[in-house]
């Protein structure tokens, strides 16, 4: 079944978000698969120039096969084109990706995130961008990905599986975005999977879920894998808004000034 691109705008109200990150926008890829370009490819292009996020996050699979990744690297250069956002690209690898993928795209100004982070401040407070490496799931270390992180920065962790939330709570994130399901990709026409990728309930397949204190969004992604078809399960992009608030009682601020956030500190 094919499906018309799709941007899901979504506000997450954070009570520990410091005042000067309230607003920030994060526009969240995952799972795209890239081979050859393609009509949907250039739909997708198009929609996602519309769009004026302070930050663009990838959270694994860029690519689908990884001896194929020279060319799903010239689909995804073409794809991120238009999409250059002040605070910077990140990204994390994925189970179907090339290790070379990653260097290759730095080279474009895009961020690796290898058990590693990155800090933002603004107002005296940090945010801190945590990218957990998930090409393998034994390559996970979040203890070291969060080495250079201070107790009191507001985490936000990008991981590929949606099933490390537990570790990713246990690690005090606040905020956790992951991919790797496609939400199932084969449907009940309800939207229940029929098939899960990972061990959480079949209801967290997709959507915003809160476990242990620590908001979980798991990106449906907008490629496919194993059989190449969706059915009751589309395809979408996410625009993340963070908002400083509990939930029901958000400050309601107008747009954040990216002019004084600045990034203190080197991934690493």
């Amino acid at each position: 079944m094919f499906y018309q691109p799709h941007i899901d705008h979504m506000e997450l109200p954070c009570e520990g978000l410091p005042a000067g990150f309230d607003g920030l926008q994060i526009l969240h890829l995952s799972d795209l698969h890239l081979t050859k370009w393609n009509q949907r490819l250039e739909k997708w292009t198009e929609t996602l120039r519309g769009l004026k996020p302070h930050m663009l996050v990838i959270t694994g699979d860029l690519g689908h096969r990884s001896w194929m990744w020279q060319r799903s690297f010239e689909t995804l250069q073409r794809l991120l084109e238009p999409v250059r956002p002040p605070l910077g690209g990140y990204f994390i690898l994925g189970n179907h990706d090339s290790d070379k993928m990653g260097p290759a795209l730095e080279e474009t100004g895009r961020v690796l995130l290898e058990n590693e982070s990155v800090v933002f401040e603004a107002g005296g407070k940090r945010l801190a961008l945590i990218g957990v490496h998930q090409h393998r799931r034994i390559d996970t270390d979040i203890p070291a990905a969060m080495r250079h992180v201070r107790a009191d920065d507001f985490k936000v962790m990008l991981l590929h599986y949606p099933d490390l939330i537990y570790q990713a709570a246990a690690a005090g994130a606040e905020v956790a975005l992951a991919g790797h399901t496609h939400g199932g990709q084969i449907c009940w026409p309800d939207g229940r999977p029929i098939i899960r990728h990972d061990v959480l309930p079949r209801e967290m397949c997709t959507g915003i879920h809160q476990v242990n204190g620590t908001w979980m969004v798991v990106n449906r992604g907008i490629g496919v894998a194993g059989i190449r078809v969706r059915l009751f399960c589309p395809p979408h992009a996410i625009m993340l808004t963070l908002r400083r608030g509990k939930p029901g009682e958000l400050s309601g601020a107008g747009s954040m000034n990216v002019q004084n956030i600045t990034r203190v500190a080197d991934v690493a």
